[in-house]
């Protein structure tokens, strides 16, 4: 027998973790780039660079409750439907708000059913 709910949360987990490596990866590259370019000197690119490091923060942030959810962390994972979505809810709120911070537009995190 196959446990499919099971399945979706371990599908959903690896939705998030990819969108997390991307975005984590799209702030070292855009960080590495205003310091290589000598732009993260400027008066725009210090506040920038201020930016990318808040958004880079909220990744951080991100891949803790990450580690949360898939029972890694030091504490346990939530167990009931109503904690894990509310878990789900504050990564969407931490992406959208790193996003913001980073100049991305309409990265949203795809959902998958819970039924």
């Amino acid at each position: 027998m196959v446990d499919l709910q099971g399945a979706r949360r371990e599908r959903r987990l690896d939705l998030y973790r990819a969108r997390l490596a991307d975005r984590m990866a799209d702030n070292r590259v855009t960080l590495e780039t205003l310091y290589q370019g000598g732009t993260l000197f400027s008066p725009e690119g210090t506040r920038q660079g201020r930016a990318l490091l808040k958004a880079r923060q909220l990744l951080q942030r991100v891949n803790t409750l990450l580690e949360l959810l898939a029972g890694e962390g030091v504490t346990p994972p939530p167990r009931l439907p109503e904690r894990i979505e509310e878990v789900y809810e504050e990564l969407d709120t931490l992406l959208a708000r790193s996003d913001a911070l980073s100049g991305r537009d309409g990265a949203s995190v795809a959902r998958l059913p819970l039924r």
